[in-house]
């Protein structure tokens, strides 16, 4: 019997788990396997107590769905160690491993409904003289996510009326928050729009709209702070086709 297991980060605020929860609820209707969810980090259930409830429910194949948005150290390492765990436990239990969204058309639209949202235009010839992007990710020791929100930035750029794009990560590398938010400063920029590239809220979205809120008071700069993408009915197709993907995968082998 083939199972899904969705694995989301998970969150110290319980509105970000909740959020994550409602997310699967909505996806599950595409699928007729038996689906449930695991959390990486910070909320129950773990991903073993996940592989668990598949196991328990009769499956003998469980297709794992990192529903996460970009590939970095979680995707990389964290739970394909948690998975290879699992297959010690159970070794006549396939699993397959799917993708994180990655940088996919649907997310990136998303992106930019939530800059529209807070005021910036869509590219149409003329950019807005002193205005900037300010994209914030999560931030990882693994060197691809730096890169990918480089290119997410620059995708944004050419849909809007922005001048100007920067990065910044909340955790782990560089350029922080502080340095990205300085940059834009430093560059004489009017109106910064904010934009945390997170899939939920949590403990580091409210620590980033409270650093907004004190920059705001302090600086020339006008900060707009944007709501985070959430989990957006824009996502479902593709945490579908990722699911979809994951199922169709060679299965993991220790």
């Amino acid at each position: 019997m083939q199972a899904i297991l969705y694995v989301g980060h998970g969150s110290r605020v319980q509105t970000g788990n909740e959020q994550f929860k409602t997310f699967i609820d909505r996806i599950k209707s595409s699928f007729s396997h038996f689906q449930t969810y695991a959390f990486i980090e910070l909320s129950a259930p773990t991903i073993q107590e996940g592989i668990d409830r598949c196991v328990k429910a009769g499956a003998t194949k469980i297709a794992v769905v990192p529903v996460l948005l970009l590939t970095a150290y979680h995707a990389n390492k964290d739970i394909p160690d948690e998975l290879k765990k699992a297959k010690r436990r159970y070794p006549s239990i396939e699993l397959t491993y799917g993708r994180p969204f990655g940088i996919h058309q649907d997310v990136i639209q998303v992106a930019m409904d939530r800059l529209k949202q807070a005021g910036l235009q869509t590219m149409n010839g003329t950019r807005e003289e002193g205005t900037t992007i300010l994209v914030i990710g999560r931030g990882s020791s693994d060197g691809n996510q730096p890169s990918d929100v480089a290119k997410i930035g620059r995708l944004l750029y050419e849909r809007l009326a922005c001048d100007n794009v920067e990065i910044g990560f909340l955790a782990a590398t560089t350029p922080t928050v502080e340095q990205g938010l300085l940059k834009c400063e430093r560059l004489r920029a009017k109106n910064v729009y904010v934009l945390p590239y997170l899939l939920f809220t949590g403990v580091l979205m409210n620590e980033l709209a409270q650093q907004i809120k004190v920059r705001n008071q302090g600086t020339d700069t006008n900060y707009i702070l944007c709501d985070f993408l959430g989990f957006d009915f824009g996502l479902e197709g593709v945490l579908e086709a990722r699911a979809k993907e994951a199922i169709e995968m060679e299965p993991m082998s220790l």
